[in-house]
């Protein structure tokens, strides 16, 4: 794969990432599970469909991370431009563009002190919190998220709301397995 294609790839992944979802084998595979009459087939070919819509980014996101930089050097693509597309900061910083890099250095040393006494995590965009929760195959909690990839829980709600509200996502309510103190938390898992 070109760099071209590599940084397309991600950023078609970013915008929805469904669309690298193969359809026709979803649709064989669903037909497969129509026509099963064994339970245990059937159970086998819901597993299998589940696989196959569902996509693991990291593969996608290391080789936008190794690939971008040089890429919009040569083309004269601006970071401004990437954020406009949804490429989160931490990404970009990551692939190479050096003033995020020398901004997060600062930002971290100047507020790392402010993070532990507040509770709250790094700093996290509404579209990094998405984005891991569109590649998690399971079911998780807003706690969850705060954990893979930090953020505060106000952007959290807001990008698990947005994403409910768009049918990507549904919430399956109170946990039923919480045995601690207070309300069971809320899971949620993608929409089929």
């Amino acid at each position: 794969m070109s760099t071209e294609d590599t940084v397309r790839q991600y950023l078609k992944y970013l915008e929805d990432p469904a669309t690298l979802v193969d359809q026709n084998v979803v649709d064989k595979l669903e037909a497969k599970v129509a026509k099963a009459k064994d339970p245990i087939d059937k159970l086998r070919g819901l597993a299998e469909l589940e696989r196959a819509k569902s996509f693991d980014s990291s593969e996608l996101q290391e080789a936008f991370i190794r690939d971008a930089r040089a890429w919009a050097d040569s083309e004269n693509i601006t970071l401004g431009a990437f954020r406009k597309m949804g490429v989160p900061d931490e990404i970009l910083a990551r692939a190479g563009f050096d003033e995020l890099q020398r901004r997060g250095r600062q930002r971290r040393s100047s507020s790392s002190s402010n993070n532990s006494r507040s509770g709250r995590g790094r700093s996290t965009s509404a579209e990094e919190v998405q984005a891991w929760v569109l590649a998690t195959k399971d079911s998780f909690t807003l706690a969850d998220v705060q954990r893979a990839v930090g953020g505060s829980p106000a952007t959290i709600k807001k990008a698990v709301d947005e994403l409910t509200a768009s049918g990507r996502l549904k919430n399956l309510g109170p946990m039923p397995s919480h045995a601690g103190r207070g309300r069971a938390p809320y899971h949620y898992a993608l929409a089929n």
